[in-house]
């Protein structure tokens, strides 16, 4: 089987001035894809065969999109090839380590390249959160759902009261898809890029690494460099709100895959 893909992968226009050895399922696995890695006698690839994506309202070719504007940002591996089927993508391979607790200069370097993420532009749909919680509601009927769900239409109801800050935003920057890589940091698996607020992906941020609140100010004080006194505490109003948020929108996913 192994040689038969790769007899097919080496057809490509991509590898035409190369031959492809081996095929590698990779140990880690994401929910929505199966990550392979492909060698060559000079270089590494990584494949991303998609399962059905009919359920998470993924679009690969957006994905493929927002990750070549984010390579050239350099804050993201460089992708190479999305099939016409939209079956599989091949990118770069990084050969990096996946970190879970940050130093101040690590949280500087990741918020440096959510600064640049956000600053690409897209004609992208602002993603909807509300609708999010209202299609759970429909979904998980249970009683800890519905708590968590109406406490979740209340923070939305609070982060109303702030300034909206439209980007573009990668979605799912938990220590899985944030790679340091020689003297860098690179986010992978853009699956779930869209248009948000920019305090999502801070919060994410904050969440997924425990920060504690000397981090997450700091956090906010790299992102947001001088501002006033009164936008710092909107700023961390704005931030508990979509932890909150993030947390309990990771809860609910996770109950519908069970």
């Amino acid at each position: 089987m192994n040689f038969l893909k790769l007899k097919k992968l080496n057809k490509l226009d991509i590898f035409k001035n190369e031959k492809l050895l081996s095929l590698e399922k990779l140990k880690k696995q994401g929910f929505c894809n199966i990550n392979y890695k492909l060698n060559s006698c000079t270089n590494s690839y990584l494949l991303r065969v998609f399962k059905d994506d009919s359920t998470v309202n993924i679009s690969r070719e957006y994905e493929y999109k927002i990750q070549k504007k984010a390579w050239e940002k350099s804050i993201a591996p460089k992708p190479l090839y999305l099939n016409k089927k939209k079956s599989f993508m091949i990118t770069e391979f990084l050969e990096g380590i996946h970190k879970y607790k940050l130093r101040k200069t690590e949280v500087r370097s990741i918020i440096k390249n959510i600064k640049k993420l956000h600053k690409i532009k897209s004609s992208e749909k602002s993603y909807d959160i509300k609708n999010d919680f209202e299609n759970y509601k429909k979904l998980l009927q249970d009683k800890d759902s519905k708590k968590i769900i109406q406490e979740s239409l209340k923070e939305l109801k609070k982060i109303d009261k702030y300034k909206k800050r439209p980007v573009s935003t990668h979605h799912d920057l938990n220590p899985r898809n944030i790679i340091f890589y020689k003297n860098s940091v690179k986010f992978i698996d853009w699956e779930y890029a869209g248009v948000n607020d920019c305090f999502f992906d801070l919060a994410t941020i904050c969440v997924e690494f425990k920060l504690n609140k000397k981090m997450q100010n700091l956090a906010l004080e790299y992102y947001f460099k001088k501002s006033k006194e009164k936008n710092k505490k909107a700023h961390k109003k704005s931030l508990n709100s979509y932890m909150k948020i993030y947390k309990n929108l990771c809860i609910l996913w996770f109950k519908t895959l069970k």
